[in-house]
């Protein structure tokens, strides 16, 4: 019996045979970076090729530095390389190459050709997002989209999911849908499900925003990483613009300007105090006003009850004795 090597062939310790414990994530991770050492600082790439999650093949490197195979600053010796420059197109076919970390992996024309014979799936996804987006991708833009599948690990569920949120908010360059992949990757919203309630909360957010941007007379800066924190505070409050414009009148008011932080302020004292609708909030303000003004509204006195012993006929006589005084001769 002999080892078929084909083309391609890689060195790896033989200390790595005494560690039976090992799992097979661990070794798969061991065996990629035996092929690429430069994936061990390309984590999700390395967790994607080794079919693993980034933690699982971060405790990989963990397991096998702890042993000694791996140390920083030495490499993984590759024996040797494709014989021809052919088998080199057909061995990069099969290995996204990446040139930056921060980066999507970049494939040439001729590896995007042979991923899309091989892939009717890529091929699909391809072509709807295409169609969702009312255009066609050029080298770059498919470069991206194939990027997100191989080295995000993200599923075509949900790449659908984001390009159709994408499509919504205007928001359709490949390149600003990438660095949104690549923030829920971050996040670990990597589900289905996750997703669309990230989006929820992110369109109901969207919508707002342009409410917000109209009362307080943004235009279209952008806001500051501050600014979309407080509106995300205030939709999370469940405020919604009938509230927000009340503490902006209270803002101008009190301080001649639109000011957000001041508005802030407002919404979050409104939450603290447990106001959670307009008619409440207008309540409360009206109720401290009068406070404040010393009006503080107190019941009328009641009118003194008239008791059971009250005599008509005395109250008659002693009118009648007001208005026709008894003569003194009289007796």
């Amino acid at each position: 019996m002999k080892l078929n090597f084909q083309q391609d062939v890689i060195n790896l310790p033989g200390s790595v045979l005494s560690h039976s414990d090992a799992t097979a994530a661990q070794l798969r991770v061991l065996l990629w970076l035996a092929s690429d050492t430069t994936l061990v600082g390309k984590l999700r790439q390395l967790a994607k090729l080794a079919d693993c999650s980034p933690k699982e093949a971060e405790a990989a490197l963990t397991y096998w530095r702890e042993r000694g195979i791996l140390t920083d600053g030495e490499s993984i010796p590759v024996m040797a390389t494709p014989t021809s420059a052919a088998e080199s197109a057909k061995s990069a076919a099969n290995r996204p190459l990446i040139h930056r970390a921060d980066e999507l992996p970049t494939y040439t024309s001729t590896e995007l050709a042979a991923m899309l014979e091989k892939r009717e799936s890529l091929r699909i996804l391809i072509d709807e997002t295409q169609r969702m987006l009312g255009k066609i991708f050029n080298l770059s833009e498919v470069n991206t989209l194939v990027g997100m599948v191989d080295y995000l690990g993200m599923s075509m569920e949900c790449i659908l999911i984001l390009f159709a949120h994408c499509k919504r908010i205007e928001k359709t360059s490949l390149r600003a849908i990438e660095k949104y992949a690549y923030s829920l990757v971050d996040r670990d919203i990597t589900t289905p499900e996750a997703l669309e309630e990230e989006i929820r909360t992110v369109e109901t957010l969207h919508s707002f925003e342009g409410e917000v941007r109209a009362l307080f007379g943004l235009k279209s800066r952008a806001l500051t990483s501050k600014e979309n924190k407080m509106l995300r505070a205030w939709v999370s409050f469940g405020y919604g613009i009938d509230v927000v414009r009340r503490a902006y009148e209270l803002t101008v008011n009190a301080t001649g300007e639109a000011s957000l932080p001041y508005a802030n302020s407002i919404l979050e004292r409104w939450n603290n105090e447990g106001l959670n609708s307009i008619e409440q909030i207008d309540r409360s303000i009206t109720e401290q006003a009068a406070k404040k003004n010393g009006k503080t509204t107190q019941k009328a006195p009641e009118k003194p009850a008239l008791g059971n012993s009250f005599d008509t006929d005395d109250f008659l006589k002693a009118a009648l004795r007001r208005s026709y005084p008894e003569r003194k001769d009289q007796k």
